[in-house]
């Protein structure tokens, strides 16, 4: 297939200044539709990771109070600078939701229940959640950044062949030399480091899964890391070698009035060892191992907050 014949003749997708030079020889170019660019299909087979956490033992109690009130429950975070959300789904199938939600500030967050089976929880059984959502909230809020790194520690580690991960959440957190809060969370507005034995860590496991493969033997391009040349245009990808920093080809998107409505894949000119097929791959092991951040920092979000690796994010069959 062609860069001119995947294309619908109708409403072709107006042509952008691009940020890399189109290749010469055209037969190195793909472009696919949106609507024929599904999930990854072309992925490796399943693999099996251990993600090993190290983090306060207190946050680890944290939720021994309410621990009675929750089977299997999800615990979802979402951070943000003007609004953030901490929701508690308490069991499966259960049409209640717990939500404490906050503007600018998780100290003014506010407490909800939402349920259609009537009272979900006695007005003592209420107050035990959101106690203890609020601390976790806090923790979270004081940590946010550190899951994103935890969540890339894992990404890399997995990528790089390893089927055991194990980033320290607490070690990296920052915080300071003296005590720390009494919920566990390191003070906030200091910027040095908090000792290990202050923290009184442990370390707990996270089982998860993913397709994104390890390292092929003998290949001519083992790693292959997709980055954003310019942030100013995100809409231009390129597949850069993890070793040699080489740039092998890009990804184009291509948008009517905004909306995406094909991707352009082109291979570098200068290089003679990859071709269009290798291009789509890597970006399908990209977008697997942006799928597996997003399982490790929602793992990691349930065990700071004293519950155990999510059954959803465990893949239990």
């Amino acid at each position: 297939m062609s860069s001119t014949d995947s294309i619908p003749p109708a409403g072709r997708p107006r042509r952008l200044a691009p940020a890399a030079p189109l290749p010469r020889d055209m037969a190195r170019a793909l472009t696919i539709p949106r609507h024929r660019d599904g999930l990854p299909a072309r992925a490796t087979g399943w693999r099996d990771v251990t993600v090993r956490v190290a983090v306060p033992a207190l946050a680890r109690r944290a939720a021994d109070d309410v621990r009675h009130l929750l089977h299997e429950p999800e615990l979802h975070y979402a951070s943000g600078l003007r609004l953030g959300t901490l929701a508690l789904l308490p069991r499966p199938g259960a049409l209640t939701r717990v939500v404490l939600s906050w503007e600018w500030s998780v100290e003014a967050a506010s407490f909800a229940v939402h349920s259609l089976d009537g009272n979900a929880y006695a007005a003592p059984e209420a107050a035990a959640l959101e106690s203890w959502l609020r601390v976790a909230a806090r923790r979270l809020d004081a940590l946010d950044d550190v899951l994103d790194r935890a969540a890339a520690h894992v990404v890399a580690d997995v990528a790089a062949g390893l089927d055991v991960s194990t980033p320290s959440l607490a070690r990296t957190a920052p915080g300071g030399d003296g005590d720390c809060d009494g919920d566990g969370t390191v003070p906030h507005g200091r910027d040095d480091r908090v000792h290990d034995a202050e923290l009184d860590l442990v370390v707990v496991e996270a089982r998860l899964g993913t397709s994104v493969e390890p390292p092929r033997p003998g290949a001519a391009h083992a790693r292959v890391e997709v980055v954003v040349p310019d942030g100013a245009d995100p809409g231009w990808e390129a597949f850069v070698d993890a070793s040699t920093r080489e740039t092998l080809g890009f990804r184009r998107t291509l948008d009517e009035d905004g909306t995406p409505v094909a991707f352009s894949y082109l291979v570098a000119d200068h290089v003679d060892d990859v071709d269009v097929a290798d291009l789509v791959h890597w970006h399908d092991q990209h977008i697997l191992g942006q799928l597996l951040a997003e399982d490790v920092r929602q793992a990691c979000v349930h065990l700071l907050s004293g519950l155990e690796s999510p059954a959803s994010v465990g893949y239990a069959l």
